[in-house]
């Protein structure tokens, strides 16, 4: 005998409870003949003839009246723990966030969250900006923190404009360079699109020398001299890096905003307490960021 359905006994009961196939269809949001057949496939099921159907109403047979006993039990326990479950389930939060904002201090400043609320769970993934706010735009993420490059930096809430530098290893001038030498993120990086396309725009030669996923890998290569790289400001440890400065040969510096995105659905409160989390994160780093700047404009180049 096969296991009952549950959306079987459902539309069993409310057959009962409203003295026929028609009504029925109202209570469950189908078609009379879709209760039809689902009332068949359950006395299939239960190899008993379940229901005894006249021209106006359906009434119980005396196997239909023991198996209304049991599916109101079923369906009593089947809602209960339902309903338990749902109001335990965690909110799942999924979080995408470029890899420099989150290596250093963002683990700890969504930690508490993860570890204070029953009711909360995080899922966070750093990557690239162009595949962060693509993902957003899918419903794969709820909240991303990522760049763009634009013609006018953004305004508005949740918006920072950043910095960017050209620098290489300190005491080297790759710039110099009759075919200057690119240390790039991957393919989907907005800023190797921006520096390559500059680059061919203005008729400036050029090779990659080094490719790298992740902003240490970028940072060591270009310590080790092996080329000159486009960098956000909060990238830029001042040890064994120099900034190289305007009319060098070099692109001019584009316009870069940060931005702090919710998906198209509905927020949750825990996806909210995550964007006031990132949000107070991003004020702390921009004022981080100005102060470096600051000191790194002191430094001869």
């Amino acid at each position: 005998m096969a296991d009952f359905d549950i959306s079987l006994l459902r539309t069993f009961t409310s057959v009962v409870d409203s003295g026929g196939f028609s009504r029925a269809g109202e209570r469950v949001h189908r078609t009379q003949s879709t209760v039809s057949q689902q009332i068949k496939k359950l006395e299939e099921q239960a190899g008993r003839q379940l229901l005894s159907r006249g021209a106006r109403s359906s009434l119980l047979t005396p196997d239909g009246e023991r198996m209304l006993s049991y599916a109101r039990r079923i369906l009593a326990l089947h809602d209960e723990a339902r309903n338990l479950f749902a109001e335990d389930l965690p909110e799942l939060v999924r979080v995408g966030v470029t890899e420099d904002l989150a290596v250093d201090s963002l683990p700890a400043v969504l930690s508490p969250l993860a570890l204070g609320e029953d009711h909360v769970r995080l899922e966070v993934r750093c990557g690239l900006s162009r595949l962060l706010e693509a993902d957003l735009g899918n419903g794969l993420l709820d909240v991303a923190l990522f760049r763009r490059v634009e013609s006018q930096p953004s305004s508005g809430p949740d918006c920072w404009a950043e910095s960017l530098q050209w620098v290489c290893a300190q005491g080297r001038h790759p710039e110099q360079s009759q075919v200057l030498p690119l240390v790039l993120f991957p393919h989907e990086c907005i800023l190797r699109g921006y520096a390559l396309g500059q680059l061919d725009a203005m008729g400036r030669r050029w090779r990659i020398a080094y490719t790298s996923p992740n902003v240490s890998g970028i940072q060591a290569a270009v310590r080790a001299g092996l080329g000159v790289a486009l960098l956000s400001q909060r990238m830029l440890p001042l040890e064994g890096l120099r900034v190289i400065a305007p009319g060098e040969g070099l692109p001019s510096l584009p316009q870069v905003s940060v931005l702090l995105r919710s998906g198209t659905g509905a927020v949750g409160p825990r996806a909210q307490q995550v964007m006031e989390l990132l949000r107070a994160h991003m004020d702390e780093t921009v004022a981080a960021s100005h102060k470096l700047a600051s000191v790194s404009a002191a430094i001869p180049a």
